[in-house]
Order: structure tokens, then C-alpha cells, then sequence
């Protein structure tokens, strides 16, 4: 691994900074309770759908999915392929619920249809769930962060954690967007670069090794066949994930409350159609990019395939790279974080605080 050179920390300390003023700009924005749970309602469209998507891609997406196709190939893109359906499904059925019912916390929905103990249930089972995941996103995120930078992990989980925390609770949900859309510029960034500079890198052309890789079986997208052992078959897609991304996208309050800051339910329809075709071609990229890692390191073993794209940053060489992928690195799980921060604080206040106790 190359050396974490004052370039790299300079881009680093930039974009932490970028975090922390757009937090401090959009707390002006924020003089009421309601105003932080779901905004003044004039957010547009299509900065809470980039919200949502940059949400679900975390470090682990940017370091595990590429490694994860340099294993198995392209069939793991099968997975992703329920989007469509998916959204389908939670823009008809679901999200119209939540919205026409005036709700900050879709758990109050829940109440009104079950009662309070049903509330109470499934609010507790989210905000166990939603915390065990934000800790090994935070732990992940970290590791990565020391391995990069040679920083100690415990203060990269301090440093991480805090500044998500801070212009989370400075701005509420209009924060927790507009640093979604920002972070995930950066994150962007850090991928077409290594994804560039991968295809300049390889062997051979890209043809070339697209005819190589198929010959393989890497470039083989789709497999049918039957039986449990076929983690990435298509039929995992369309069965198992359409079903579990229908919970994520239309029954959860971490994704589900940025949509309850547009500006009506037809904007928070056309959020979540762009997080829908948005998403399939983010995996796509990453995917693609593990499987021209095999091509490029001929296939050999690596002790943690996760460390491939901070490989091939440190073989690239170029000047800062390593500063946008630690960058990169950060935001990715740095939306995850501040939207769950937010979820987390929406449901403890108005699910038990405000219903219970005050």
C-alpha cells in the first residue's frame, strides 16, 4: 500500500469540512421539530432519490461488490435485477400509505391500523436492526479508513461518527439529502477513476478482454438453475431479494422518511423511480469492475479480496487517489450513517419519547 501522503490528507480534510459546512448552512432551515423530521417539504425530487440510493451503497458495496465478482463474475448482477418490480410494487402499494397519512415515523401508521402494542413492536425491532447495521457499516468503514491512511481505528470510528452526527442533528433531513448528493459526487469520483484507469490498464483491449472473460464463464449474467446453493442464480433475484428489497425501500423508516419530505406523492413517486434505475447501474459499475480485476490480476488469490480496488488505487499511482478513494470510502458510508442517525433519532422521539414519556 502506498503512503498516505499530505496531498491525500488535504482532500480528506476538505471534504470533511465540505460535510460540516453544508450541515451548518441547512441548520438555518431548520426552527421546528417538524423541520427536522421531514423537512419544509421543498426539497426536490431528485436530490432525495440520489438521497436514497447513496444510503444503500456503503463501503461495504464499494469494496465488497467488486470483490464479490471477482469471485463469482457477472452473476452476481442478478440480485439487482428486481429494482424495477420492486419499486413497482412500493410506489403503489406502500408509499402512497405513508404519505397521505400525514406521518413522521411510518410506525405511527402501524398504531393507527394495529394499535399501539404493534407500534411499539416493530419501532424496538428497528431500532435494534438499524443500530447492529450501522455499527458494522461504521466498524467496516473504519477498517478500511486505518488500512488507507494508517489512522487508528478507534479514532476513525470517533471522527466518522461525530461529523455524520453533527450535521445530522445541525440540519435534520434536508441535511442528511443535500450531503447525500454531495458525498455521493465524491463517491462517483473515486469509481470512474479506478474504473478508467482499470480499462487503461488491462493487458489487452477492452474487446479483447471482454471475448477472454467470457470464454471464462465470468461474463455469464444470468444462470437458472435450481437449488439453494445458487447464492447469485436469477432466481435468488427474482424470488429472494425482490422480497427483501420490497421491505428495505417500502417498509422501512431510514429509506421511506426522505420521501416523506417531497413536495407532494408524486414527487416522492418519481424519488423513488430514479433510485430504481439509478441503482441496478450503480451495482453494474462496481460488479463490472471486480470482474475486470480478475482480468487484470488474473484471477490470482488475495488474503481479503475486499482490499482489490485499494490494490489497484495503490498499483495506479496517481497523485491523490488515494485521498478520493479514503474520500470516497467515507462517503459512501457516511449517507449510510447520518440517514440512519436520523431514523434512529425520528423513531426513539416520536415513537417511544413523545408517546410514552412526554
Amino acid at each position: 500500500m502506498s503512503v498516505f501522503s499530505n496531498l491525500d490528507w488535504t482532500i480528506v480534510v476538505l471534504y470533511l469540512c465540505g460535510n460540516l459546512y453544508l450541515g451548518y448552512i441547512l441548520s438555518k432551515k431548520v426552527s421546528t421539530a417538524e423541520d427536522f423530521y421531514v423537512g419544509r417539504k421543498v426539497t426536490p425530487w431528485w436530490a432525495i432519490g440520489i438521497s436514497v440510493v447513496a444510503t444503500y451503497v456503503s463501503a461495504l458495496t464499494f469494496m465488497g461488490a467488486p470483490a464479490w465478482s471477482y469471485r463469482e463474475g457477472l452473476s452476481v448482477m442478478a440480485i439487482h435485477l428486481n429494482y424495477p418490480m420492486v419499486i413497482f410494487l412500493v410506489i403503489t402499494f406502500f408509499l402512497p400509505f405513508f404519505y397521505n397519512s400525514g406521518v413522521a415515523s411510518i410506525y405511527e401508521y402501524q398504531e393507527r391500523r394495529f394499535g399501539p402494542k404493534a407500534r411499539g413492536l416493530i419501532a424496538s425491532i428497528f431500532l435494534v436492526s438499524q443500530s447492529l447495521t450501522s455499527a458494522a457499516i461504521l466498524y467496516a468503514t473504519s477498517l478500511v479508513i486505518g488500512f488507507i491512511t494508517g489512522m487508528d481505528v478507534v479514532h476513525a470510528i470517533i471522527i466518522v461518527s461525530a461529523i455524520a452526527l453533527f450535521y445530522t442533528a445541525l440540519g435534520g433531513t434536508t441535511a442528511v439529502i443535500w450531503t447525500d448528493v454531495f458525498q455521493s459526487a465524491v463517491l462517483f469520483i473515486g469509481a470512474f477513476i479506478i474504473f478508467f484507469g482499470l480499462i487503461d490498464y488491462l493487458p489487452g483491449s477492452l474487446d479483447e478482454t471482454l471475448v477472454e472473460l467470457k470464454s471464462t464463464g465470468k461474463l455469464k449474467a444470468l444462470d437458472f438453475s435450481a437449488g439453494f446453493d445458487y447464492v447469485t442464480g436469477a432466481w435468488a433475484g427474482i424470488i429472494g431479494m425482490t422480497l427483501f428489497h420490497t421491505t428495505v425501500y417500502g417498509t422501512n423508516q431510514m429509506m421511506v422518511q426522505r420521501t416523506l419530505a417531497s413536495k407532494n406523492i408524486g414527487d416522492a413517486k418519481k424519488s423513488y423511480l430514479l433510485m430504481g434505475f439509478m441503482a441496478p447501474l450503480i451495482y453494474f459499475l462496481f460488479i463490472l469492475m471486480g470482474v475486470l480485476f480478475y482480468a487484470y490480476y488474473d484471477g490470482k488469490p488475495f488474503d481479503n479480496d475486499n482490499t482489490i480496488i485499494l490494490q489497484f488505487a495503490a498499483d495506479y499511482g496517481l497523485p491523490g487517489l488515494m485521498g478520493i478513494i479514503a474520500a470516497a470510502v467515507m462517503a459512501a458510508s457516511m449517507s449510510s450513517l447520518s440517514a440512519a442517525f436520523h431514523s434512529l433519532s425520528t423513531v426513539s422521539t416520536l415513537d417511544f419519547y413523545q408517546r410514552y414519556f412526554r
